[in-house]
C-alpha cells in the first residue's frame, strides 16, 4: 500500500510538489492534485487510488504544458503534440490533453491556420504554394488549407504579393538591372513558390524595357 513518507515544494514556475513514497520513489505532482487528494506525510493510498491520482496528475501537467506553449504564440495541434512528445509526455496523455483543450476551443486548427495565413500575408513575399507547404507541415488538413487560401489569398491577391516581392528585390539589389535583374527576380519569385504565369506577368510589368 503506497504511503507518503516525505514531501517538499519545488520552487519556480510551474510550482510542483516532490512527493516521496515508501521512502524510495519520488513523484513530481501539481499543487492541485496534492490538494484534491489530501496528499500529506503518512497518508496511505490503495494501489488503485494512487495510480488514478498519478494518471490525473499526468493529464493536468500535460494540459499545463500545452497552455504554456499557447501563451507564447498560437500553435497547431500537431505542433503542440510534437513539442510535448519531445518533452517526454506519453502519446496517450498528450492526445487526451489536447482533446480536452479542443473541446474548450483552446486548440483550434482552423483558427490557427487563419491567423497564420493572415500574418504571413502581412509580412509579404508569400505564395499560396508556400503557405500550403508550411501549413501541411504543421498538420493542417489539406481541405481546410484550400478553403482558407481561396478566402484569404485568391490568385489576384497572390499576384499583388508577387509584384511587391519583385519590387522589394529590385530595391534591395540596386546594382542589378536589365536582363540580370530580371533573371534574379524570376529565381527569387520561384523560390517563394509563385506560379510561372504570375512571375512572367510581374517581371515583365516591373521591367517594361526588357519585355519582348
Amino acid at each position: 500500500m503506497p504511503t507518503i513518507t516525505d514531501m517538499r515544494m519545488r520552487r519556480g514556475r510551474p510550482e510542483r510538489f516532490i512527493v516521496t513514497v515508501d521512502e524510495e520513489m519520488e513523484f513530481v505532482l501539481t499543487p492541485e492534485i496534492v490538494l484534491q487528494y489530501g496528499i500529506a506525510p503518512q497518508r496511505e493510498f490503495s494501489e488503485e487510488e494512487f495510480q488514478r491520482l498519478l494518471e490525473e496528475d499526468a493529464l493536468r501537467q500535460a494540459k499545463d504544458q500545452a497552455m504554456r506553449y499557447l501563451a507564447n504564440r498560437p500553435h497547431s495541434r500537431k505542433e503542440l503534440f510534437q513539442k510535448m512528445y519531445r518533452k517526454g509526455y506519453r502519446k496517450a496523455v498528450i492526445d487526451q490533453a489536447l482533446d480536452q483543450l479542443e473541446k474548450l476551443d483552446l486548440v483550434n486548427d482552423q483558427a490557427f491556420a487563419r491567423l497564420f495565413i493572415q500574418d504571413q500575408i502581412k509580412r509579404g513575399g508569400v505564395s499560396r504554394s508556400l503557405l500550403r507547404h508550411k501549413l501541411l507541415e504543421k498538420g493542417i488538413a489539406r481541405e481546410l488549407i484550400q478553403q482558407l487560401l481561396d478566402e484569404l489569398l485568391p490568385p489576384e491577391k497572390e499576384q499583388e504579393l508577387a509584384r511587391e516581392a519583385a519590387e522589394k528585390y529590385q530595391r534591395t539589389h540596386p546594382n542589378l538591372s536589365g536582363k540580370a535583374l530580371r533573371e534574379k527576380q524570376v529565381q527569387h519569385l520561384q523560390r517563394l513558390g509563385f506560379p510561372w504565369e504570375q512571375i512572367r506577368m510581374v517581371v515583365s510589368w516591373n521591367n517594361p524595357s526588357d519585355e519582348r
